[in-house]
């Protein structure tokens, strides 16, 4: 009869390690209190209460590098491709995104956030600077390399950076990798 509680503890202790981060909806929840202050330090997800809130892009990148394991609801566990999958299903040009996502945080070191409070698909901060910290720098909007914009959409994107105080970058992926084009709206 130990034997058998024993076991049963330890398969539900390790149930319980593989499922520190669950993917719920389009964020990835970290329960694991150690790996949530970790990726905290390094200005990943944001916490809420007591668990780490994490976008598609931040838990593929963490994810790909072997830092993050994730599991859907039910338990089962998902590969860096399944995360990608899911991001894909949720946010059309998730990959191209992601793509973006991955050159400015790993290649380049910076922090990038959403920017759906202003419209664009990302917010970067400069080096060594963090949301708590300070203020975004970089608007970014991420576009097909066959994307046609007219005058007035990158007017309107400019002005907008503008008015927030922040550059406006228009991004394309290549096969060399993404490119970026920035836009000012100046007075005279």
């Amino acid at each position: 009869m130990g034997k058998v509680s024993v076991k049963k503890t330890v398969i539900r202790a390790k149930k319980k390690r593989d499922l520190a981060a669950v993917l719920s909806g389009d964020r990835v929840i970290v329960h694991d209190n150690k790996l949530a202050s970790q990726f905290v330090s390094r200005s990943f997800g944001e916490m809420k209460g007591v668990a780490l809130y994490l976008n598609l892009y931040e838990a593929c990148l963490l994810a790909e590098d072997g830092k993050l394991r994730v599991c859907d609801e039910g338990g089962e566990r998902l590969s860096p491709k399944d995360l990608s999958k899911a991001g894909e299903c949720m946010n059309d040009g998730f990959c191209m995104k992601y793509d973006v996502f991955r050159d400015l945080r790993l290649a380049r070191g910076y922090v990038v956030k959403s920017g759906i409070k202003f419209g664009c698909d990302f917010v970067v901060y400069p080096r060594g600077k963090t949301p708590a910290n300070s203020h975004s720098k970089w608007m970014v909007h991420v576009m097909p390399e066959s994307a046609r914009l007219d005058y007035s959409e990158i007017t309107r994107a400019a002005r907008l950076a503008t008015n927030v105080k922040k550059s406006m970058l228009f991004a394309t992926v290549t096969e060399r990798g993404p490119v970026y084009y920035g836009v000012s709206h100046v007075r005279m």
